[in-house]
């Protein structure tokens, strides 16, 4: 293989995995978006579903070179809803 097939065939990984990971970080924002709203509504704020995924994407993102995210807790949920 010549090395500019080998580099194009990186590329397009690369290409690839970022793609992946913008849609991971698309549902996590939507899960974000589901727990606001249902903090809003009174609910109870279960962080688990949210970490969970993040684990998941955060793997992703090492095998990958990508930025990781923070696991949320309570606190900073909190946070984040009184600065909306």
């Amino acid at each position: 293989m010549s090395v500019h097939n080998e580099i194009s065939k990186q590329v397009e990984e690369k290409v690839q995995a970022i793609k992946k990971y913008q849609q991971m970080d698309e549902q996590r924002e939507r899960i974000i978006s589901q727990l606001i709203e249902d903090y809003k509504a009174g609910k109870m704020i279960n962080l688990a579903k949210l970490n969970s995924w993040t684990k998941e994407m955060n793997q992703f993102a090492i095998k990958h070179q990508l930025p990781t995210r923070k696991e949320v807790t309570i606190e900073m949920f909190k946070n984040f809803i009184e600065k909306l």
